[in-house]
């Protein structure tokens, strides 16, 4: 299969990409670099350097493989709720029109699959837990508000009257893993807090850290999208992808310090104000990913901490 890949020389898709190069697929990253870093991409994928905004660097992506794109993995774009409140016309910018331009180069090229990184932000605050694809979406952050427009875009061109393309969305929730950043503190809290162990610093709580959250390993992720690859719904769809289990962010922190070697009786830890568009509880229910995709998640939350910190140690 060939296969475009936004946003690989980042966290997540550089392990789908990582995934579909090694089981032979031909593979292009679309990446502009804003967070990622090259190293990230797999060896053997063609890299085009470009914004997902710029139909010129989305057309060099579609056409730089020897035939023509069959499917689309669309991942790039402004990953951070908080910092959503500081900059919401670039959110809705990068995250809205960004997924315009590539379902606009899908439609050129004729690439026949779209798969889009949606977010449990959608959602918002949770009608009951765990929450299924059915509950009415109200996000609260900016975020969230683009995640779920573009998500109805990519929906709305799988329609026979639009581009007729086999699509699905993925609400992912905590995705965590290898290569989450350890320096970015506005995305990924076990990134941030491993990176903080590492670097002797201490951990900033905002909220009384009873929160919780779904925590789903990167690799359990990757395996989703390279699931709806192979076979995209018949109907396309939103899918939750997470692991239908709670951590609360006082569990994960002192789970990192432990996972860390240090002690979380005496680590540091301060408790600040909850900040905007957080979320109180999330847990996903998996049902329609498992029935749709043929997918459940392999990794435990013990074993996910594990790989993780290990890799974490080595990337400080």
């Amino acid at each position: 299969m060939r296969v475009l890949v936004t946003g690989a020389a980042g966290f997540i898709a550089s392990h789908i990409a990582d995934v579909l190069v090694g089981r032979g697929d031909e593979v292009v990253v679309l990446d502009d670099l804003s967070n990622g870093v090259v190293t990230n991409i797999p060896e053997g994928a063609a890299f085009i350097e470009g914004d997902v905004r710029d139909p010129a660097a989305v057309d060099r992506a579609f056409t730089a493989l020897a035939g023509p794109i069959e499917g689309v993995c669309h991942l790039a774009g402004q990953a951070s709720t908080f910092k959503s409140f500081d900059e919401p016309a670039w959110d809705m910018d990068v995250n809205g029109v960004g997924t315009a331009r590539m379902l606009e180069g899908a439609r050129r090229h004729g690439a026949k699959t779209f798969l889009y990184a949606s977010s449990m932000t959608a959602y918002g605050h949770p009608e009951r837990l765990p929450v299924t694809e059915d509950q009415r979406c109200a996000p609260v952050s900016y975020y969230g508000i683009t995640k779920w427009a573009a998500e109805q875009a990519v929906l709305i061109s799988s329609k026979p009257e639009a581009m007729n393309l086999k699509a699905a969305c993925f609400r992912m929730f905590n995705v965590y893993g290898p290569r989450q950043s350890l320096t970015n503190p506005y995305q990924g809290v076990l990134g941030i807090f491993l990176g903080n162990v590492l670097r002797d610093e201490p951990i900033r709580i905002f909220g009384d850290g009873e929160q919780s959250r779904d925590f789903v390993y990167v690799g359990d992720v990757a395996a989703a999208w390279v699931a709806a690859l192979d076979g995209p719904p018949d109907e396309a769809a939103a899918l939750n992808i997470g692991t239908a289990t709670q951590t609360s962010i006082n569990e994960l922190w002192r789970a990192a310090v432990t996972a860390c070697g240090r002690d979380p009786e005496t680590y540091p830890v301060s408790y600040e104000e909850t900040r905007p568009g957080d979320q109180r509880h999330m847990r996903a229910n998996i049902d329609k990913a498992c029935a749709t995709i043929g997918w459940e998640p392999q990794v435990s939350f013990a074993e996910g901490m594990k790989r993780t910190a290990d890799w974490a140690r080595g990337a400080v």
